[in-house]
């Protein structure tokens, strides 16, 4: 569409400024204008010229506690090994605690991985991470912006504890063929946006990995090497018969599958785990409000086998969901039901071999879960209210559990001094999950809430405030948040417990309780050459077990107290443009072994206590630099050159143990490349 665009109407002196104002709307609404870019229009009313002029920011204006990010940012941003993802990027917000290498989870303000909702256009899915967290399964291109809320503001949020994700795929239909395509050193990624007609449109989107084939003699642990390959697969088609009409068919496959072999102990490990999604969604708009429906299906499984000897062990584990909502929009009063399925297999293990134990199956448990909720709004002056209330009912086998959840959001609008907010509510999450390590491999699993695992629930209040400064050039937050949470669930077990042991998951898992507070603080540059954020969060996230030795109030594995984050991209030239990530965080919590011992070739350590000790600080610095061949025309061409932690400054991940020189000994593990330079072309058109 072009970038200009002109509007000759009569107007009289007395009706100029109304008319001009909304001609000004009708066509920045035309444009489909965002303060996103560094474009100029100019429309002519008569005898008036009127102008605007995007920013270069990729947080779009959005309520404190939320963020709205335009995807488009990825294009500039650092690369991991070819792929500027997402979710990565989320992990530098405000609130959310900066994640390892092996940990693909985001805790957000204190929260665990699980009790966070990942969504395509609103639909689940369970577990969106590629090589060991590096990577989403989110195909960038495919989707227009990010929404990240941190926690519950409205009662049509999900019964989850922690923050919301949401992908969300374009709205509007290209007036012209469209796609991108981008190749790096371990995948290749496409999409093709394809108008069927001006009411219709097509997008495709598929990424397949080759890791090995350009890293494979460097993916190694302990010198043995990790083979490892995953793809995903992404399809839209939108269809607009009218303007108050729309339908979206969406439909997402991904795969992994890695193997790890260790000739010392003999031990082969294979992995494989996906997601598989399909989601029919109807929009309708009325003369009061917006209707807003989707039906779907989702499906999460994952396989973890080893073998050692003559011994094999494998441990299969999935979750599907079959669901349907509607959510209405009106202008005061919103509103929606939410009816989910769940088929949920829990980790049901399988052992055979030299050991001979008798295992009882693990059923399958069949779920359904029922929300009703509604929210309203009043806005009095300066001040808006949102009062909502969400009625939940979880049933599972002969467990019955009703709920009512109530939300309040109050903002106050003090002109030029800034915007104060209130938030609170009260959630349950009727699904659990844990397992054996929260690195991001398929060793996590599901599982309903019943009479013996009673579901979460928790408590949250936040307070927020946001200010603009220097002509809007300077955007800035600061919140403060605390969380009290109830009936958490950690699992005490490991896999030794499976090969010694009949499985048994309610002498694994250990009940208790927990609190997160911090304060988090954005100051965010929206304009000029250099546009970026820098972010700082102070925060707790504390557990309390009453089961030796867990017993008294211990910080959570993923607890962070201190991190600063910095995220910048500056346009050099009209062919050069440079992006950069920092990052420098307080190490995480660790249990510190105190004795060891052998048991049948295998290592069996005595710990002290719980958490007791902490990893050094983490800290990393990302590069990136492009170079357009071209750009003119809607058309971009050009390489991305990246190195992940170009410092090579060594992190601690963990803690392990392991013989050296033929004695015991508990060292800290590195990520097996100290630095990864990457280079990538990239095409759009």
């Amino acid at each position: 569409m072009s970038a200009r665009h002109h509007h000759i109407i009569n107007v009289t002196k007395a009706g100029w400024a109304i008319r001009t104002a909304f001609v000004l709307f009708l066509t920045l609404c035309q444009t489909g204008l965002r303060a996103q870019s560094n474009i100029q229009y100019s429309d002519t009313l008569s005898e008036v010229n009127v102008k605007g002029r995007k920013t270069g920011a990729y947080l779009l204006k959005s309520p404190v506690g939320t963020n709205l990010v335009d995807l488009r940012m990825m294009d500039n941003m650092p690369h991991i090994l070819g792929n500027a993802d997402p979710m990565h990027y989320a992990q530098l917000l405000p609130g959310v605690q900066t994640n390892s290498e092996y940990d693909a989870g985001l805790h957000v303000q204190g929260c665990d991985n699980a009790h966070n909702v990942v969504t395509i256009d609103g639909v689940p899915l369970y577990n969106v991470a590629h090589m060991l967290g590096f990577f989403s399964v989110f195909n960038t291109p495919h989707f227009e912006t990010m929404q990240f809320v941190k926690s519950p503001n409205s009662a049509s949020m999900s019964n989850r504890l922690g923050g919301y994700v949401g992908m969300q795929t374009t709205d509007s239909i290209s007036p012209v063929v469209s796609g991108s395509l981008s190749v790096g050193p371990i995948s290749s990624q496409g999409t093709l946006k394809l108008p069927l007609g001006n009411k219709s449109q097509l997008t495709i989107s598929a990424r397949q990995a080759y890791l090995n084939l350009l890293y494979g003699k460097w993916m190694k642990i302990d010198d043995q090497e990790v083979a490892y390959n995953f793809g995903d697969y992404n399809l839209t088609w939108l269809w607009q018969p009218n303007n108050r009409n729309s339908y979206t068919l969406n439909f997402y496959y991904g795969n992994d599958h890695m193997n790890y072999g260790d000739n010392m102990y003999s031990l082969d490990t294979d992995m494989k785990w996906g997601n598989t999604m399909v989601a029919l969604r109807g929009k309708h708009q009325t003369d009061i409000g917006v209707v807003d429906q989707t039906l779907y299906y989702t499906r999460y499984r994952n396989d973890f086998s080893l073998s050692q000897s003559a011994l094999r062990v494998n441990v299969p584990s999935s979750i599907s969901d079959i669901g349907y909502k509607v959510h209405w929009i009106g202008r005061h009063l919103s509103g929606g039901v939410e009816l989910v399925h769940h088929i949920i297999q829990p980790q049901d293990p399988k052992v055979s071999g030299q050991y001979k134990i008798d295992y009882l199956p693990q059923p399958k448990q069949h779920a359904n879960e029922a929300s009703l909720y509604a929210d309203y709004t009043i806005s009095t002056g300066r001040m808006k209210t949102v009062m909502g209330i969400r009625g939940n009912y979880y049933q599972q086998n002969g467990f019955h559990r009703w709920s009512a959840d109530p939300t309040l959001s109050v903002s106050y609008d003090a002109g030029s001094t800034g915007t104060f907010s209130l938030q609170t509510s009260l959630k349950h999450q009727y699904l659990h999950r844990i397992g054996f390590s929260d690195m991001g491999l398929p060793t996590e699993f599901w599982f309903s809430a019943d009479k013996d695992f009673p579901e979460q629930y928790a408590w949250n209040v936040s307070l927020g405030y946001e200010t603009w400064l220097c002509g809007r050039m300077f955007h800035i937050t600061l919140e403060a948040y605390y969380k009290l949470l109830y009936h958490q669930q950690e699992f005490s077990g490991n896999v030794f417990d499976i090969l010694y042991s009949s499985y048994d998951l309610h002498n694994m898992l250990i009940h208790g309780r927990g609190r997160n507070y911090g304060i988090n603080l954005l100051v965010e540059k929206r304009k000029g050459k250099i546009t970026g954020w820098v972010s700082y969060s102070f925060g707790r996230a504390k557990r309390k077990f009453d089961n030796a030795p867990f017993a008294g109030w211990y910080p959570a594995n993923h607890e962070r107290l201190h991190e600063l984050n910095a995220v910048g991209t500056y346009q050099l030239s009209k062919r050069w443009s440079a992006g950069i990530t920092y990052v420098v965080a307080s190490g995480t919590p660790f249990t510190a072994p105190k004795t060891f011992y052998m048991m049948d070739e295998n290592i069996i350590s005595v710990f002290g206590e719980h958490n007791a000790e902490r990893l050094h600080p983490y800290m990393r610095l990302d590069v990136s630099v492009n170079y357009d061949f071209f750009n003119r025309n809607g058309k971009r061409s050009g390489l991305n050159l990246s190195f992940y932690n170009i410092t090579m400054h060594g992190n601690d991940l963990f803690y392990r143990l392991k013989i050296y020189d033929e004695q015991f000994a508990a060292k800290p593990f590195r990520f097996v490349l100290p630095i990864m330079p990457s280079i990538n072309y990239y095409y759009h058109f």
